[in-house]
């Protein structure tokens, strides 16, 4: 393009120039500023509104800190397998939200018992955890225990909560061997067998409950 074509100005007119584009752009800049902050806090309070608050069906992850020590009365109720292990085992209360437990899970805490003993001290053959209900009668079992199953961890979820019972318990299995972390079947409620049924293939085909 031909430079003589373009127009010319002199250098107090292009800082005149300047001068009225910047006074446009900082009113420009003034009139949004003003509009945001006039804008009604109800429209943050209702976009906060929005968000869906947890209800008593939501699922829950099931707290090893907040298991408790066996009474005596549920030691007695348990098989003669269990009592070497009496005083590491722990029940892990199920509730829903705002609501008292209906299901617990009875089961020993190994790294408890394992706790001061030698480093090359043996897996024992613990017995799996138990379901039970209010009254410690069995509803299922888990074929691992929790929350250390050696090497492994395990997370519980539950949820889609009946009548005070998890109708779902899911259960992660944090694996630090080379086969990596999984899943084991999900366990779900059969309330006219009442009992818990673990839902797809499954290694264990004893019923984790104790023979009366």
């Amino acid at each position: 393009m031909n430079r003589e074509l373009l127009p010319t100005c002199s250098r107090g007119g292009a800082r005149a120039a300047f001068a009225v584009v910047l006074v446009g752009c900082l009113a420009a800049t003034s009139a949004w500023a003003d509009g945001v902050a006039k804008e009604p806090a109800s429209v943050f309070a209702s976009a906060k509104s929005t968000k869906t608050a947890k209800k008593p069906g939501d699922w829950r992850k099931l707290d090893a800190g907040a298991c408790s020590p066996l009474s005596a009365e549920d030691k007695a109720r348990l098989p003669a397998a269990w009592q070497p292990y009496l005083a590491f085992t722990r029940r892990c209360e199920m509730a829903a939200p705002a609501a008292s437990a209906q299901v617990a899970l009875i089961s020993i805490f190994t790294l408890e018992y394992y706790e001061g003993k030698p480093d090359d001290a043996p897996w024992e053959k613990f017995p799996t955890p138990l379901l039970v209900d209010r009254e410690f009668r069995c509803l299922g079992g888990l074929s691992q225990l929790f929350p250390w199953d050696q090497p492994a961890m395990l997370e519980i979820r539950h949820g889609r909560w009946k009548g005070g019972i998890p109708q779902e318990i899911r259960i992660h299995v944090d694996n630090p061997a080379v086969s990596g972390p999984y899943d084991l079947p999900t366990l779900q409620w059969n309330a006219s067998q009442r009992r818990y049924y673990p839902v797809g293939p499954t290694d264990s085909k004893e019923d984790p409950c104790p023979k009366s």
